[in-house]
């Protein structure tokens, strides 16, 4: 057997075992392995405080019932703004714009649509938003205008 043929041998046992070793470990980074408490799969715990916010189990049936109902949040000068839940929308992905091979994993994400009676601070996308059933929340609020009133818009992606 010569040199080259010896190296080039060599050098492609040590990448095939690298790759697998790269692709195994992926998968576990990716939180594919089923079975397994998230936890258990990224290797450290999930903080305690983490899975006490409210928003970590929130969903779509949490908001439903409180749709034309009011929130508050406040405005750059500390006062509560009215934000009046107008839509609770689902999202389910079409099986036709799927990107892997596989058939895509199920998703719990949804969005809701606020509808302001005044703007709020341009200065923050996160907001202190306070229900009277659901309590105190920080959202992420992107602002949609439509006809000069004042929409801000949620997402939640819980995969």
């Amino acid at each position: 057997m010569s040199f080259e043929r010896r190296r080039f041998l060599k050098s492609a046992t040590l990448t095939a075992v690298s790759a697998g070793l790269a692709l195994g470990m992926g998968r576990a980074v990716l939180g594919q392995k089923k079975g397994k408490p998230l936890d258990k799969v990224i290797g450290y715990p999930i903080p305690i405080k983490a899975q006490q916010d409210p928003l970590f189990y929130f969903s779509e049936a949490t908001f439903r019932p409180y749709i034309n109902g009011y929130f508050e949040a406040p405005n750059a000068r500390g006062e509560l703004v009215a934000l009046k839940l107008v839509s609770v929308n689902g999202y389910k992905p079409k099986a036709g714009s799927m990107v892997a091979a596989s058939k895509a994993r199920e998703t719990k994400s949804f969005s809701l649509m606020f509808k302001s009676s005044e703007r709020l601070p341009p200065f923050t996308s996160i907001h202190n938003i306070s229900h009277p059933a659901l309590g105190k929340f920080d959202l992420f609020l992107t602002p949609r205008e439509k006809d000069g009133e004042f929409y801000y818009e949620a997402v939640f992606n819980h995969l």
